[in-house]
């Protein structure tokens, strides 16, 4: 059978990323039926809940212990999070939509039939499954833990240790006794787990696919403009031949490579005030709950405490490397813009072209960046800090605990 074109396989994976979305009531982004506007105002109100739930275990006097504090609060974090993400592509619906229609649309107007473009559309088409398929087959399995493993260890230490012990998918407070009514509380922890991560994983794989999709057009602007004045056109240059219809087009090529570089920067700046909050969570936030977990793992002798804040910890780290990888790499590609202007026959264009050249150069020289609302770029380099504050952290808490074990056993 004959292989795709480059065009199908990339709608292959946006159009994936539609069918997910689809699931949890937020496409199509605009004219959505009356039955999917219940269903998304019934998921928001279900995570709200869950969240003043959470928030209400916290504030509770019976859970004034630091440890069962610490046993709450990433999981508020991500309940929040997952609420701010959700609401906020549907409050910022338009342009999810627009973003959408020109990834389907309107960028294919730059892209040639050549080689190169062929291998840069299935070089990010492929960087944009591994990135999404890892999200989706991670939330899967983590999904299943989190919400069986408590069951399963309870009954293990109940038959042949002879410890009764209820465990849950998470600690929450119940204006009910719990451990009457286990198995109630037990499913809609259950539920309500896989609610939060579904909504957390699909909103992420959207906004990944929409960042890796932008790297690629700009890899193919980069691209054109290399070739603005191919070897062909330099030849003519030389030999006095078919000259001013050389400079018009260039003219022409460069002016559409700007348009749509202007279209790339709103699309980034939009996505950068949208996801502004979850990233200021992430930043200030993210450093915190990291060694928080890390440590609570170590200290805790219960074996599912352990494996749960294991796996808390290695999450939050997992999310916050996934919003400073996208910064980066879209700072990266928007810097190689600079690089491509360089690299191109730009000695034998005209002079008007050299003057849009060296305009559009200075505006390259300003990258495209997440910053959080202007707080923080979200780069590599942040996420360094972040790691390099949560080992700080870490071992502040050890210290302090093994200073206090100390005294206790003195």
């Amino acid at each position: 059978m004959p292989s795709l074109l480059p065009r199908d396989e990339l709608l292959s994976e946006l159009h994936f990323i539609r069918y997910l979305t689809t699931k949890i009531f937020l496409y199509p982004f605009i004219g959505r039926s009356k039955m999917a506007m219940i269903g998304y105002a019934l998921t928001t109100f279900l995570v709200l809940s869950t969240t003043l739930q959470l928030i209400i275990t916290i504030v509770s006097e019976n859970n004034s212990e630091w440890l069962a504090i610490i046993n709450v609060a990433p999981n508020l974090g991500v309940c929040v999070m997952s609420a701010i993400k959700y609401t906020k592509i549907q409050m910022h619906k338009k342009r999810y939509h627009q973003i959408f229609l020109h990834f389907q649309d309107e960028m294919w107007d730059v892209v040639s039939n050549s080689d190169i473009h062929r291998k840069i559309i299935r070089y990010y088409k492929k960087l944009a499954m591994i990135v999404n398929r890892f999200l989706l087959y991670y939330s899967i399995p983590l999904i299943i833990v989190v919400d069986s493993f408590p069951y399963i260890v309870m009954r293990f230490e109940e038959r042949f240790l002879g410890i009764k012990e209820y465990l849950y998918p998470f600690e929450a407070w119940y204006p009910f006794d719990k451990i009457k009514f286990y198995g109630a509380a037990y499913i809609w922890e259950s539920c309500m787990t896989a609610v939060v991560v579904s909504l957390y994983c699909i909103t992420n794989m959207l906004h990944a696919t929409y960042i890796i999709f932008t790297c690629m057009e700009l890899r193919i602007l980069g691209n054109c403009l290399e070739e603005l004045i191919s070897e062909e056109d330099v030849d003519n240059i030389k030999k006095g031949v078919e000259v001013d219809g050389i400079y018009k087009r260039s003219v022409r090529r460069i002016k559409i490579i700007i348009s749509r570089h202007d279209v790339l920067a709103k699309q980034i700046a939009a996505l950068d005030t949208i996801l502004g909050d979850a990233m200021i969570i992430n930043y200030s936030l993210g450093a915190v709950f990291i060694s928080l977990t890390a440590f609570t793992s170590t200290v805790v002798s219960n074996f599912y405490k352990r494996v749960r804040y294991s796996f808390m910890c290695f999450s939050l780290v997992v999310e916050c490397f996934s919003q400073c990888f996208m910064g980066q790499i879209i700072s990266d590609h928007s810097k190689n813009l600079t690089n491509s202007i360089y690299s191109s026959n730009w000695p034998y264009a005209s002079p008007e072209t050299k003057t849009i050249m060296l305009m559009f150069m200075m505006r390259t020289q300003k990258p495209f960046e997440l910053t959080a609302k202007g707080y923080i770029a979200m780069n590599m380099n942040t996420f360094s800090r972040i790691c390099s504050t949560s080992f700080q952290l870490f071992n502040l808490l050890r210290t302090i605990y093994a200073k206090k074990y100390t005294l206790s056993v003195n």
